[in-house]
């Protein structure tokens, strides 16, 4: 099963993704524009207060691998981004073989 997102984030919103997947594959993060964005485990996090988030930079791809018994991303709940100084977009492909 694969699915496709394609996320606009408007500077300073943050937006709920859920990433759920149950099987062994992969996540790939494509930040298409300039401005970064953070991707934390709660909408605080990646606020302008919060200090808990990873930092996606402009223009960067990222490529994970996920499934069971590999908790790096933390597949089995949601995901916030943000994107801090200006719009964005992220695309999210989520392939897994379930």
């Amino acid at each position: 099963m694969a699915r496709m997102l394609r996320i606009a984030l408007a500077e300073g919103v943050a937006e709920g993704v859920d990433l759920g997947i149950v099987g062994p594959g992969k996540i790939w993060l494509y930040n298409t524009g300039t401005n970064d964005i953070r991707i934390g485990y709660d909408p605080f996090d990646v606020g302008t207060a919060g200090t808990n988030y990873f930092t996606l930079l402009g223009g960067s791809q990222y490529l994970l691998d996920v499934g069971p018994g590999i908790g790096f991303i933390s597949q089995n709940q949601t995901m916030y981004f943000i994107s801090p100084s200006g719009s964005n977009t992220l695309e999210v492909w989520v392939a897994d073989s379930s």
